[in-house]
């Protein structure tokens, strides 16, 4: 059944079409790739889905067809879809822990200048005792008394996507977990993002990482020039003409499909 519909949408920066006439289902309960070449408009699919921009034509339709095209970003995360960024975006001077509580306050009504202007201790037990759970969950637990500006790169990843747990997601947009990250940190990163997957959330993937995509995902959607060039398994993937050509110079795609 699908979660996520994307219906001939199209967004335009004055002369330029940065998608075109877009269609895409996404299933229920998927890992979703959503890759390209630079500039295929993959972060404007992100930004729309996620309300960050207003479509300039077509619609989205969300769980038994709601429209949410349009809605602002608070009202999209709100309803289930929340999204993570290529820059983590994080409280750098507050600990692990007042993060992600402070992301279960914005899933409330209660206003974020209260729960900035409040102290530690006056934040309610339940929202505490929540985000305690989903940093041990993440795997930052013995992390959470430490400053969010001194974490080794991979788990400030790692805390952005709890941030984003903590928000409730039926659908969590990735874009791009994997950058600028070791192999060892890329490792975690993809052994956290089945361990979300497998709480039944459904997972829309923007990733340059080929290799990591086509071990995650179990389809895939390319984009070129903003508009929908092929979709298949990523063993398809692997074996379209007009993907490779697509990616004709990007090392790491070649490799991927002239291998095994």
């Amino acid at each position: 059944m699908s979660i996520l519909e994307v219906k001939t949408l199209s967004m335009h920066f004055g002369g330029l079409a940065a998608l075109s006439n877009l269609n895409l289902t996404i299933q229920e309960g998927e890992i979703r790739g959503i890759i390209g070449p630079n500039g295929a408009g993959k972060t404007t699919l992100f930004n729309v889905i996620s309300g960050v921009y207003r479509p300039t034509s077509g619609h989205i339709l969300y769980m038994a067809g709601k429209r949410i095209d349009g809605l602002s970003s608070s009202k999209i995360a709100k309803m289930g879809i929340v999204r993570t960024f290529q820059r983590t975006a994080l409280y750098h001077d507050f600990t692990v822990l007042k993060n992600v509580t402070v992301a279960r306050h914005l899933q409330t009504k209660e206003n974020i200048f209260g729960v900035l202007a409040g102290t530690f201790k006056k934040m309610e037990k339940e929202y505490v005792k929540k985000a305690l759970e989903i940093i041990e969950f993440i795997g930052l637990g013995h992390l959470k008394n430490e400053l969010a500006a001194d974490l080794p790169h991979g788990h400030q990843r790692a805390l952005g996507v709890a941030i984003a747990i903590a928000c409730k997601p039926k659908v969590l947009l990735l874009d791009e977990p994997l950058t600028g990250m070791t192999p060892t940190e890329k490792a975690q990163m993809i052994g956290l993002i089945r361990k979300v997957h497998q709480q039944g959330i459904t997972i829309l993937m923007v990733e340059h990482d080929m290799r990591s995509v086509m071990e995650l995902c179990d389809y895939i959607s390319v984009l070129d020039f903003g508009t929908l060039l092929v979709e298949g398994t990523p063993d398809e993937i692997q074996n379209d003409e007009n993907v490779i050509n697509a990616y004709l110079g990007t090392e790491d795609l070649v490799t991927v499909c002239t291998s095994s």
